[in-house]
This record gives structure tokens, C-alpha cells and sequence, in this order.
């Protein structure tokens, strides 16, 4: 403020004029990462609700099975373990002898 000669202050104008402002880097950039967050929390909110339903109604046809309760184990199928099983092993190299009263044949594969 300058002092006119007549012993008044002359004042400057306070408001600053209307317009374009200029824009602070460091807010633009502060702003644009705080909406990036919320954006991501917002999609992986959105995830966490679809996880939460799938697996309440994975639990749902838990709980119905327990509830029904335990059924027989079905039997099992495949190779039974009493059955001796014969094993062409002529053309197959061995160790030992050839004649020897139990032969063990072992199966591998190499990939």
C-alpha cells in the first residue's frame, strides 16, 4: 500500500481477477492418484462382494451334505492288490537270474 501525498492509502485490489488460474502440478497429480485409489478399492470392493456370495453358496451345499449325512464310500476301483497279475517280461533286461522263483517288474516313465 503507498501513501498518496494527501495522507490516504491508496488500496490495491485484493481479489484476484477472474479468469484462468493456473493449476498446481503437484495437486493435479495428488488428485489423480487419490481417484486411481478409490477406483481400484472400488473394483476390488466389487470382487470381495462376488467372492463373498460364491462362497456362502459353496458353504450352503456344504452345510445340506453334512446335514443329509455320511454316505458309504464307494468301492474302490482299479488294479486289486490280491490278484497276481502276469507281466510278459522275456524281451524286458533283468538283473539276477532268469529262473528265480519271484520276479519284480517295475515301471517308469521318463519324460
Amino acid at each position: 500500500m503507498k501513501q498518496q501525498a494527501n495522507g490516504q492509502r491508496s488500496v490495491q485490489n485484493p481479489i484476484p481477477p477472474r479468469g484462468r488460474r493456473d493449476l498446481d502440478p503437484v495437486a493435479l497429480v495428488t488428485l489423480i492418484g487419490v481417484i486411481a485409489v478409490l477406483m481400484i478399492s472400488y473394483s476390488n470392493m466389487r470382487d470381495i462382494d462376488r467372492l463373498d456370495v460364491g462362497l456362502g453358496q459353496r458353504l450352503g451345499k456344504l452345510e445340506g451334505l453334512v446335514a443329509q449325512g455320511a454316505r458309504p464310500a464307494a468301492a474302490p476301483q482299479g488294479i486289486d492288490p490280491n490278484r497276481i497279475y502276469t507281466v510278459k517280461t522275456s524281451d524286458a533286461p533283468f538283473r539276477g537270474s532268469a529262473g528265480a522263483p519271484v520276479t519284480i517288474a517295475e515301471f517308469s516313465d521318463f519324460q
